[in-house]
């Protein structure tokens, strides 16, 4: 963006010709400051843009804007003047402009005496001339400015593009060098990261970001764009902060440090302060203190190693050999050690133990436990306990001969010696005396079979028996039907359907239980899957920008989870609406973009890539309501995928009026939380950049941009990062695994099949790649088996899991919900 007249501009074209004329004669020469004119004044100024700030930030000068919002003020402070949107600022806002020109426009900012490379720091040096870069440039590790003795050397750099200034990067002024004598004309957002120290004047056409605890020795000025401070120190006018002060930047007020952390920086900023200083720290709101460490250097910066404690009321104090002193805001220290707990992982809840077994291995998981550990039972979900043993190990298994006797509101209790108590969920003990012999655990019925003979073994059993088949794992059961006979078998007519959790239970009229294992029903009919889109109706006519319009489907025979997609060419392009998981036949649309085609389109597809498409419809656009209508990534590989620690681009179009900013964010948990990327004016440039995970495998993740008007878009799904794959000759043949039910919620099982005799290993993960449970490894026979796990403390969302099998691994995937 030009800020100068049609003459102005030809005068300025003339002034470049001529200056890189006698730059072809020369080498460098001396470099004019700009006339910043009232803008001087200024710690912190927009020309149109809003001023935030959160935490203990302190700006010397005055600080205000033309166009926007001021918050944040207090807790941040300032020590002169605040402007808004009067007189002081609009002739600030002008002189801003005229400065910014004078280095930075169309005709300026091709002369330059050096040209710089995108990257700059890591020990580059600087002399006093004029810089410049038209495009991206980041700043890391250390940048010196070298005056070479002349202490009124002056640095111009010009940049046609945002400037990203990267976490813990600082800039070193030597030989005479002044922050005050250093200009930064951006045409472009500057975003100054995490405890980075940074000097010089900035003028930017853009958005000025300084991040937690980062210092500026000079001032940021803004033409147009936003500044967002967050615990900063600002010197303000000449580059000088004043004599005698003594602020501590980090800890900022509210932080919270994990206990344990080494190198923690301690930063702070102020003038006249001595080289020798002390550290200290209070746990207790400053009612006691004890010293941490001491320096004897002219820095700004001391790595504390954090004590692994906890304290909701810690400060931080530093006192120089001359008694001037800063203390910290009040933040928090949270221990790294997890708190004290037992989880008993078996029995698991509804789990079915036969009364009798002998050695069954009650498990647990847990922090902090003590060796010496009581186990008690409950047959009255906890009313009465009896101990069943006790031991002093660090072990997380117990051997336990089960009582035969029958109770379906049994309980597990494990005590530690401090006192620390974890209980099972309710499971079953069944009796012994009643076996299912057939069907038989993995078994393969065909449906439709006729007098099918389930069998069974017991002893003291009454001749009144009643059958019953569940076809979901025993969530649900109907009636077979009823004998009045001493016999062990029964016949019975299978239905013609399909399922691979099956079970038979019989009953006699004492309640004596038996349940077979989960066998497979295998129907004659092959089920054919399907998606109809039922509205929106071909040819209808949907208005603009509405909100929440309400997308219904028919559904057969498909999975739970679908997308939704929108094309507004006829299908030529579809762009992602989001993701349901569920049976509903219904999904909300969020937003309909307020553009105008006859040939708009509804797409969902199935986890089978089932699909169905709706007839084309019409949208007409609404005067007024703005839409956000489309994201483009720029980054990603053909196969939609993009490295770790790789800048990822984002631009986003749309239909005004959609508010004044809008908030760039990502998921990385099939879209059940987002997490912030940046928040930016609506009057910016519509793009922004994100720096991927520096490890880890994630797939889908998605972009999501939403205006303050509440218009909102998702980006299609892409990856970050390699996957790890199991060994293309791992043995699969004979191998299978399902879980259900699924989504579960307080239990799911996990059944496989094996071909050989192995030590299974089953391990969960959720979608960041983190463990979250484990069952040890256990010894299982060839055929079908499975593992009850429980699944009460998970959060809900979308979690993977393997069962590994000697070299052999498998996975899936399955839903928590609450």
């Amino acid at each position: 963006m030009t800020y100068v007249t049609t003459f102005g501009k030809h005068a300025a074209y003339l002034l470049a010709l001529l200056a890189i004329l006698v730059l072809t004669v020369g080498d460098t020469f001396a470099q004019t400051p700009p006339n910043l004119g009232t803008a001087a004044s200024y710690g912190a100024f927009s020309g149109a843009g809003a001023i935030g700030n959160t935490g203990l930030t302190v700006v010397h000068g005055d600080i205000g804007t033309y166009v926007g919002s001021f918050t944040g003020f207090p807790p941040g402070q300032y020590t002169g003047a605040k402007h808004v949107a009067d007189a002081a600022a609009l002739a600030a806002k002008n002189d801003l402009i005229l400065a910014y020109n004078s280095m930075n426009d169309a005709a300026h900012a091709i002369i330059f005496d050096t040209a710089l490379n995108a990257t700059m720091g890591n020990g580059q040096v600087l002399t006093p001339r004029t810089y410049g870069r038209s495009d991206l440039t980041t700043i890391s590790g250390t940048l010196t400015f070298d005056a070479k003795g002349n202490t009124n050397g002056v640095f111009i750099i010009k940049i046609r593009a945002a400037l990203n200034v990267s976490a813990n990067t600082h800039i070193v002024l030597i030989n005479g060098a002044q922050a005050a004598n250093i200009y930064w004309a951006v045409d472009g957002a500057v975003s100054i990261l995490d405890n980075s120290t940074f000097k010089g004047t900035i003028v930017a056409n853009g958005a000025i970001h300084l991040y937690g605890g980062s210092t500026l020795e000079g001032r940021a000025l803004a033409v147009v764009g936003a500044i967002t401070l967050a615990s900063n120190y600002v010197s303000g006018p000449g580059g000088v902060v004043p004599a005698n002060t003594l602020v501590v930047i980090t800890p900022a007020p509210g932080d919270t440090i994990r206990g344990g952390t080494p190198g923690y920086r301690i930063t702070w900023g102020g003038a006249g302060i001595a080289s020798h200083k002390t550290f200290e720290l209070s746990l207790d709101s400053g009612l006691t203190w004890t010293t941490i460490g001491s320096i004897t250097a002219d820095t700004f910066m001391y790595a504390w190693n954090v004590p692994d404690t906890s304290s909701k009321k810690a400060f931080v104090r530093i006192t120089d050999a001359n008694n001037l002193r800063g203390v910290s805001g009040l933040f928090t220290i949270a221990s790294s050690r997890p708190p004290a707990s037992i989880i008993v992982v078996h029995p698991a809840l509804g789990e079915l133990i036969t009364g009798g077994t002998q050695n069954f291995q009650i498990t647990w998981t847990g922090a902090s436990i003590a060796p010496q550990k009581t186990f008690e039972l409950s047959l009255d979900s906890g009313l009465t306990w009896k101990p069943i043993g006790t031991i002093t190990a660090d072990t997380f298994a117990y051997g336990w001969n089960v009582p035969d006797t029958v109770s379906t509101r049994a309980l597990i209790r494990i005590t530690d010696k401090n006192g620390v108590t974890g209980k099972s969920g309710l499971f079953t003990i069944r009796s012994s005396k009643l076996v299912v012999v057939r069907p038989a655990l993995g078994e393969i019925i065909t449906g439709g079979t006729k007098n099918y003979q389930i069998t069974w073994t017991g002893s003291s059993l009454t001749a009144q028996k009643t059958f019953e088949y569940s076809l979901d794992g025993g969530q649900t059961w109907k009636p077979i039907g009823t004998i009045t006979a001493d016999v062990f078998a029964f016949s019975w007519n299978v239905p013609d359907t399909s399922s691979t959790t099956a079970l038979v239970r019989i009953t006699d009229k004492n309640g004596v239980t038996g349940t077979s294992g989960l066998f497979t029903i295998k129907s004659t009919v092959v089920p054919v899957s399907s998606i109809v889109v039922t509205r929106p109706a071909a040819g209808e006519i949907i208005a603009g920008g509405s909100t929440n319009y309400l997308i219904t489907f028919t559904a057969v025979n498909t999975t739970q989870q679908k997308m939704f997609e929108y094309s507004l060419d006829g299908g030529a392009i579809w762009n992602f609406i989001g993701i349901q998981t569920s049976d509903a036949q219904t999904f909300n649309w969020p937003n309909v973009p307020n553009v105008a085609t006859t040939q708009a389109l509804i797409r969902i597809t199935d986890a089978n890539l089932v699909t169905g498409v709706s007839g084309l419809f019409t949208i007409k656009v609404t005067p007024g309501i703005g839409s956000i209508d489309g994201i483009t990534l720029d980054g990603l590989d053909s196969k939609g995928n993009i490295d770790n620690n790789k800048t990822l681009g984002i631009s986003w179009t749309y239909t005004p009026d959609i508010g004044t900013t809008v908030e760039i964010e990502y998921s990385l948990d099939y879209t059940a939380t987002w997490n912030h990327i940046a928040t930016q004016l609506v009057s910016d440039l519509a793009t922004t950049h994100w720096l991927t995970p520096m490890t880890g495998y994630y797939n889908p993740v998605f972009i999501r941009v939403t205006s303050s008007k509440g218009m909102t878009r998702t980006s299609s799904p892409f990856s970050i990062g390699t996957k790890s794959a199991v060994s293309a000759n791992a043995p699969t043949a004979g191998y299978s695994v399902s879980n259900y039910p699924n989504p579960a919620n307080d239990q799911a099982t996990i059944s496989f099949t094996l071909p050989v005799q192995n030590d299974v290993t089953v391990t969960v993960t959720d979608g960041l790649g983190r463990e979250v449970s484990r069952v040890v490894s256990k010894h299982f026979n060839a055929g079908t088996s499975s593992i009850a796990l429980n699944t009460s403390k998970l959060a809900a969302g979308m979690y993977s899991y393997s069962v590994q099998a000697g070299t052999t691994r498998l996975s899936g995937r399955m839903s928590i919900v609450r």
